[in-house]
């Protein structure tokens, strides 16, 4: 192909995520991928790697621009950490070229729908909210490997998940196990062009598609909690709260109690001989004295040396024990309710998701799973304002702490636990607290956020963590389709084929509505109702449609 035929593409971007954009779009033909960074000669390497030029130079500045191509790209995708330097060059970008195309990454949701709105042929993605709906879809319903809210942005939770044709559909046609489990069958074992009058072998492997709401209903994990019996649910727990106690134990109060424990008996010993009394007369003298309360009623025989020394030892030792005593006691409660105002409690929940770190993606996560009737713990070293605020409100537990500690993973009752979620912004920091969880609960589904793809599937394959995402495995397909329209959702593979994720609206003429080699696969009305589809016909124009396109 010429050069001048060539489709420029400048990306604007210093890690993971530029990387595997630029990967994505080195593999479509035709395409020269130019991305531009201040010098680093590690990243130019990887970027040179996957068949990208680099171009060290200001983003924002005109002749970095200039010298990545500016002039002649067809669109700039400004995808680095920083919201205003990705505005600032993309706009300097359409300074000096006003026909580019503009894709941003920007943290700030709400000022990337303004944005979108404002600014003609561009498309703004929240990194952040866009990689949360997987990890919150992942939580809830282990089986989902994709996730992405339909219609886009508020539309439901919905994702692609694996089902095991059981009872309830073996036998049946597809169309009829579609209307039974309420989803979009798109593969039968590996078999991806399976009509809808397929019948459904027992045992066969299910890729589908629908809501979340719905794909948990039939999710396998929940039928093998709702059958283990209340009586070892609650067996389990009674054991392991009564280990967490006494672990938690402090050992100087321990050691105190044990030292007055034996001077109480060895004093009660000694008296019941010397006075020849009975055990519970001895035992109420020897705590008379102890606490220096001295009632009178029986004292010590004054001739007696060994019993005045005595008597007289435990007065002292009394007083001591005793201060002692209060003082542990005033430390106790003084700590305890410091970390109740931290947050720091042991969780009597069952049932419930475990949610670690909540950085931008956290918080995305859990306004997504708030959604679900699905009690949730988090676990954040220093929770905002907000965030404390929030936990008040929605009636959520929040937990101040290190996750990867083993004393706040033994408050956070996982052996109960539906699954926990490691989002931290420390890889390895998230594979520790997924190995403490995995050792307290070794069959609870965990979901992993890993920044780098390969890392991710090293993780997943090494430590048999199935549940692995790399934020920019997931969102660097979607930019690297925003680049050539908007639409571009995702990309995904089953059925050793890849597909691209697209959405669009239906116009009046329904047979440009998709490209030809596309299967659509749910339709939401302009009232946002969300329905699995097979075919266009009969939708009304403005229905927003979901569909996939088959890579050649």
């Amino acid at each position: 192909m010429a050069e001048t035929d060539e489709i420029r593409i400048i990306i604007v971007g210093g890690d993971a995520l530029a990387l595997s954009t630029a990967g994505e779009l080195c593999l479509l033909p035709g395409h020269r991928v130019s991305v531009l960074w201040p010098a680093d000669p590690e990243f130019a390497a990887s970027v040179e790697s996957v068949g990208a030029s680099y171009v060290a130079g200001r983003p924002e500045s005109h002749d970095g621009l200039v010298r990545a191509g500016v002039h002649q790209a067809a669109s700039i995708l400004a995808l680095s950490r920083d919201d205003q330097l990705n505005l600032q060059s993309a706009l300097r970008a359409r300074d000096a070229n006003p026909d580019i195309r503009i894709v941003l990454r920007q943290f700030n949701r709400t000022l990337a729908a303004k944005i979108e709105e404002n600014l003609l042929d561009c498309s703004v993605l929240s990194l952040a909210w866009h990689s949360a709906a997987t990890y919150a879809s992942a939580a809830l319903d282990p089986t989902c490997f994709r996730a992405l809210q339909f219609p886009e942005r508020e539309g439901p939770l919905t994702g692609f998940a694996v089902r095991i044709a059981d009872s309830d559909i073996a036998g049946e046609r597809v169309e009829d196990a579609e209307q039974i489990l309420g989803v979009r069958i798109l593969a039968i074992d590996g078999d991806c062009d399976s009509t809808g009058d397929r019948t459904i072998a027992p045992g066969a492997r299910l890729v589908v598609f629908g809501t979340i709401e719905t794909l948990i209903k039939s999710a396998p994990r929940q039928a093998d909690v709702a059958k283990r019996p209340l009586l070892v649910q609650r067996l389990r727990g009674a054991a392991r709260e009564g280990n967490w106690r006494l672990r938690r134990t402090d050992p100087y109060i321990a050691g105190l109690a044990a030292g007055t424990l034996a001077l109480f008996l060895a004093a009660t010993w000694h008296f019941r001989d010397s006075f020849e009394i009975e055990w519970l007369t001895a035992a109420y003298f020897v705590m008379s004295t102890l606490t220096t309360t001295g009632y009178g009623d029986i004292t010590p025989h004054r001739n007696d040396v060994l019993d005045v020394v005595t008597a007289m030892l435990l007065m002292l030792a009394g007083t001591v024990f005793t201060g002692i005593f209060i003082a542990m006691a005033a430390a106790r409660l003084t700590r305890a309710q410091w970390v109740r105002m931290q947050g720091l409690r042991p969780i009597q929940r069952r049932g419930h998701i475990v949610l670690c770190g909540c950085g931008s993606i956290g918080t995305g996560v859990i306004d997504l799973l708030l959604a679900f009737d699905r009690p949730l713990v988090v676990i954040d070293p220093s929770p905002d304002a907000a965030l404390i605020e929030r936990a008040r409100d929605r009636g959520f537990d929040l937990l101040t702490g290190d996750a990867s500690r083993d004393d706040t993973q033994d408050l956070c009752n996982l052996g109960e636990a539906h699954s926990v979620v490691a989002l931290t912004n420390v890889d390895t920091l998230n594979l520790e607290i997924a190995l403490g969880a995995r050792a307290r609960n070794p069959g609870m589904p965990i979901v992993l956020r890993i920044a780098e793809a390969e890392f991710a599937a090293s993780i997943a394959r090494h430590f048999d963590f199935e549940t692995t995402f790399s934020v920019a495995a997931l969102a660097g397909p979607v930019f690297a389709g925003l680049s050539r329209g908007p639409g571009a959702r995702g990309r995904i593979a089953f059925g050793h084929r890849e597909f691209s994720i697209i959405e669009t609206v239906l116009s009046d003429r329904a047979d440009t509505a998709l490209p030809p080699n596309a299967v659509p696969i749910a339709a939401a009305d302009p009232e946002g109702t969300v329905a699995m589809i097979r075919d266009l016909p009969e939708l009304r124009p403005g229905t927003r449609i979901l569909a996939l396109v088959r890579h050649r």
